[in-house]
């Protein structure tokens, strides 16, 4: 480490505040704290600022050395985070958690070779997240592909076709809570979960691919791959729409309103602000639902738009459920949920802190709070709690009106935000949700509804789902809605509006219909979304009450039909059979020189 001190030089010139009043007579435990602090607020200079002076006056402490070389990683300081982590395997040779994170590392560095050897050599040293190191090997085989990435692909043997795949975000490993928390809630990363669902198809399909990053940097495509043909599948919004010269590029992107925006409402000059103008740069769009290509066709698209939705293969159960979850049968979903925290709805502006304060001292697991009825019913919702579009503030006042006539009914809530473990639920359902210029927010506070802004892994939004008899959807409008789709592979019956992307798959044969009406956008839809002019779909609480009411009183062979129902439409519409269709007449079509 002996030129660590230019490092903490160029790391200085970025912090402000705290760094800056260091007296020099701080404790390691005060330097930690300042560090976590950095840590929580994803401020990686500061992070590694105080890391390093950690490392200097305890230099014999492995966890030192560990925690400096995650914040140099982030920080993109990678050979300091590689000496870093060297450092502290000289103090525990050969320990299994140090060497997959230099797997980590290597692998950022684009060293492929190194990131295998150290990722097979934390397993076989009894790494105990086997399922995480195999998920990072099989990636690491896409994204290492020789042929590919190192010049022999011209002059090597020729293959039929190759895939390609890239997205604003890294693909998602929901094996891990803490590498399925990686920019969960910002801002596109929804588009590196629908790729996954891609990605899982063309592995059923055994069809060859590689993720890309940056596919805009490569030359000519056709100078690495030994593809006949090669196909870009790009996952992302128009304004940040990349292609893969040389490939044939199909854009991938979800959109839930009526039409694209006109010129009159693009916010600048900039070259990429036009969407019908960058859609175009693409050779063929692809919608997930029927409305969004609709939508894309008549804003005046000049390429080919085609519904492909992602697909949905995963968790898919054998069979519809009989009746709704039993409490037995929720409990014991619940007690796979044990490290999961939730809390009370605790909305009241005007003592907002006090009431956020009391909501999170009554924090509880949900095998705690189903404890407390006799025959819970569980109604659950996921939603981005950033996302406008989701109208929250319906669906939580139906609930309670719900709830004053129904003991054993509660909601609970699933939110992203890349802001979680701070205890904010309330105040960012509230912020991003609720609060509205012109208006008083009503008090919303109850323990019939239950927050957590947790990261689950899969498994554990499969037993989430499994505990819950219903799933509900209030939102304006929707581009596919894949945590709706994924409980319905789980035999959970909707409750939810059957507008845009929903009109797809949600009727009254699957689900309780949630009745809505069309609005022109209101002032904050329109500011967030830079539109005006087109609509919005609105649902009026004591619609809901009502619907909710109806999904109460279904009898055991009503919500028995629902759930089959329900399944078979996953199956149907988002199983392996329409995006392999789909794709083969993509690949027919290349084949034989047609490329419109």
């Amino acid at each position: 480490m002996s030129r660590s001190p230019h490092v903490g030089r160029a790391l200085k010139k970025s912090i402000t505040g705290i760094a800056a009043q260091l007296t020099g007579r701080e404790t390691p435990e005060q330097l930690r704290r300042y560090a976590d602090q950095a840590r929580a607020q994803q401020d990686w200079a500061r992070d590694a600022f105080f890391r390093r002076k950690v490392c200097e006056m305890e230099p014999e402490r492995l966890g030192a050395w560990i925690q400096y070389g995650h914040a140099l990683k982030e920080a993109g300081f990678h050979a300091r985070a590689a000496e870093a982590y060297n450092r502290a395997l000289a103090l525990k040779p050969g320990d299994p958690e140090i060497t997959l994170q230099l797997g980590h590392l290597a692998k950022v560095r684009g060293d492929f070779a190194e990131a295998q050897r150290c990722f097979e050599e934390a397993r076989a040293g009894g790494h105990p997240d086997v399922d995480h190191i195999d998920f990072e090997l099989k990636l690491l085989r896409k994204i290492d592909n020789s042929r590919v990435f190192w010049g022999e692909g011209a002059e090597g043997e020729r293959v039929p076709l190759r895939v390609f795949l890239s997205a604003p975000a890294k693909p998602v490993n929901e094996t891990d809570r803490s590498a399925a928390s990686d920019g969960l809630g910002r801002s596109d990363y929804s588009y590196a979960f629908a790729m996954r669902g891609f990605m899982e198809a063309l592995d059923e399909m055994e069809i060859d691919y590689t993720l890309i990053q940056r596919p805009e940097s490569i030359a000519d495509i056709r100078e690495r791959s030994a593809a006949e043909i090669n196909i870009h599948l790009g996952f992302y919004p128009p304004e940040h729409i990349r292609v893969l010269k040389g490939a044939y590029n199909i854009n991938c992107f979800a959109w839930e309103f009526d039409r694209l925006r006109s010129r009159d409402e693009i916010p600048s000059d900039h070259a990429f602000a036009d969407q019908i103008q960058t859609l175009s740069i693409a050779d063929e769009i692809w919608s997930p639902s029927e409305h969004g290509a609709t939508a894309v066709r008549d804003s005046g698209v000049a390429k080919p738009v085609r519904r492909a939705p992602s697909p949905v293969l995963s968790n898919l159960v054998k069979r519809g459920r009989d009746h709704a979850p039993t409490p037995r049968e929720a409990e014991r979903a619940a007690r796979d949920l044990g490290a999961v925290n939730w809390t009370p709805l605790a909305i009241l502006p005007r003592v907002k802190e006090t009431v956020e304060q009391a909501a999170h001292a009554r924090t509880r697991t949900l095998q705690a709070i189903l404890s407390e009825f006799e025959s819970p019913t569980v109604y659950v919702s996921v939603l981005n709690v950033h996302d406008y579009r989701k109208q929250a503030e319906p669906m939580l006042a139906g609930f309670l009106r719900f709830a004053e006539t129904n003991p054993d009914a509660i909601l609970m809530l699933k939110l992203s935000t890349p802001f979680r473990g701070r205890g904010l639920a309330n105040r960012i359902l509230l912020e991003d949700q609720i609060a509205n210029a012109g208006r008083m927010v009503p008090p919303l506070v109850s323990e019939r509804i239950w927050l957590t802004d947790d990261v689950l892994t899969r498994d554990e939004m499969n037993r989430f789902y499994d505990a819950a008899s219903f799933y509900l959807c209030t939102s304006y409008a929707e581009g596919q809605n894949l945590p709706l789709i994924e409980a319905m592979a789980r035999g959970v019956v909707p409750v939810s509006v059957d507008h845009t992307a929903m009109r797809d798959y949600i009727s009254d044969n699957d689900a309780v219909v949630v009745p809505s009406h069309r609005r022109p956008l209101d002032l904050r839809m329109s500011q967030r979304y830079r539109m005006v002019g087109t609509a919005m779909n609105v649902v009026e609480p004591g619609d809901l009450k009502r619907a909710l009411e109806t999904a109460q009183g279904l009898s055991p062979e009503a919500y028995a039909h629902k759930s089959a129902a329900a399944l078979a439409e996953v199956r149907d519409q988002f199983g392996l059979a329409p995006f392999a269709d789909r794709l083969n007449a993509v690949v027919e079509r290349l084949a034989a020189g047609d490329r419109t």
